[in-house]
């Protein structure tokens, strides 16, 4: 069996395409779903959806990188304000998935 593991390139451009054919609730789910396992490796920890990334240990450093991870992984242009403003998964999910719905993303 011949193949390559995923590169971010391909994991990202397969969330693009998953994220763009999917309902409002699918896309909400497969956010919150990708924040809560980008976040947690980043910070060492298993997070529930409504874990608040600060209680968890998120610094400015790891919010740039979560940031960052997640603009590449999603396509979306997203400002690390985003992260304080919307503190767990499941909020900064609902507020891309407002994004997303109000650009077409």
């Amino acid at each position: 069996m011949t193949g390559t593991p995923d590169t971010p390139d391909q994991s990202a451009t397969d969330l693009e395409a998953r994220l763009a054919a999917a309902t409002p609730e699918e896309r909400g789910r497969l956010l919150t779903d990708t924040i809560r396992t980008q976040a947690g490796t980043l910070l060492n920890t298993t997070l529930a959806d409504d874990s608040n990334f600060l209680d968890n240990g998120l610094n400015s450093l790891t919010a740039l990188e979560l940031t960052k991870t997640l603009m590449t992984l999603t396509g979306m242009e997203i400002p690390m304000v985003a992260i304080v403003e919307n503190p767990s998964p499941e909020q900064l999910a609902q507020h891309l998935n407002q994004e997303f719905a109000a650009t077409g993303a």
